[in-house]
């Protein structure tokens, strides 16, 4: 069975390495973090010192990590994993923007490094059940090999293409999420401005032809107006910028996704950045003196 490094165990990569320990693979983990390693370390899992020292453990590295800025680093620093060259591959699971992913897939080729891109979707509830939809892209004959891995992770793999199709894809996947969430917020302050119950209000909007799963799961949480973070509105932010810095690159136009972008760069400046983006709401009920 192949060793499998994890670097990045917060809150969405030590569910998903979990999984992976739980069916048997040999699992050692590296996070800046001490505090995110601690449960893992006593469910069994080795503990590394450096992104290097992951490597040399390892037949497949993961990563799943906030920021391209942070694949940087772990790829160059001193006792990065460019200093071990060749003998394992690296499936990054972040959501990083195409530009460096191709710069990072260039300095791995040349280091004789396999590399994969297998952005996520889902929260840490589908994380933590294996249902993740998981979008792959780079050589197809690696996706093979580590399908039964993905498999594990997630309930749906799909592989789009030998090179940064995955990143494209999981940018267009939260675009959709981030302005449906402005959308729904939007429609949550007319019904409330008109009166109506707000239990009703969301069933009603739950229960139409506009209701995307994504409006379905938050219920129950608007319900409550519970805004615990599963994604924040800081996230929803980063993301929705790559999709506009793609559109300046591309010539193209995307007003939705700007004017949303605005909203959550607002929730940040509001002191919002830190709950989950559902709670675009806040602002909407704010700017139209909803109290």
């Amino acid at each position: 069975m192949k060793r499998v490094g994890w670097i990045g165990v917060g809150k969405m990569g030590s569910r998903m390495s979990r999984r992976l320990l739980e069916q048997g693979y040999t699992l050692n983990v590296y996070d800046v973090d001490p505090t995110n390693i601690a449960a893992l370390k006593e469910s069994g899992a080795g503990v590394a010192g450096s992104p290097a020292e992951l490597a040399k453990m390892s037949d497949y590295v993961f990563s799943m990590i906030p920021n391209s800025a942070v694949l940087k680093t772990v790829l160059e620093q001193e006792n990065g994993l460019l200093q071990v060259r060749g003998g394992y591959t690296l499936i990054d699971m972040s959501t990083l923007d195409p530009a460096s992913s191709l710069l990072f897939a260039e300095k791995l080729s040349e280091a004789g490094i396999g590399y994969l891109r297998a952005p996520v979707t889902g929260s840490t509830e589908y994380a933590e059940k294996g249902t993740l939809g998981v979008m792959v892209s780079g050589d197809e004959a690696l996706f093979n090999e580590i399908l039964p891995l993905f498999k594990i992770l997630g309930n749906r793999q799909t592989y789009l293409g030998d090179a940064e199709q995955a990143r494209y894809m999981k940018i267009s996947v939260n675009l959709m999420v981030g302005v449906t969430m402005q959308m729904l917020a939007e429609a949550l302050v007319l019904g409330e401005k008109a009166g109506i119950k707000w239990d009703d209000l969301i069933d009603m909007i739950s229960d139409s032809a506009a209701a995307a799963p994504i409006v379905k799961f938050k219920a129950d949480a608007l319900k409550n107006r519970d805004f615990s973070p599963m994604s924040t509105a800081r996230v929803a932010e980063k993301d929705l910028q790559f999709a506009l810095d793609i559109a300046k690159d591309e010539g193209i136009s995307l007003p939705l996704t700007a004017l949303t972008t605005q909203y959550y760069a607002a929730m940040r400046l509001h002191g919002l950045g830190d709950i989950d983006y559902s709670g675009i709401l806040l602002l909407n009920e704010k700017f139209n003196k909803i109290e």
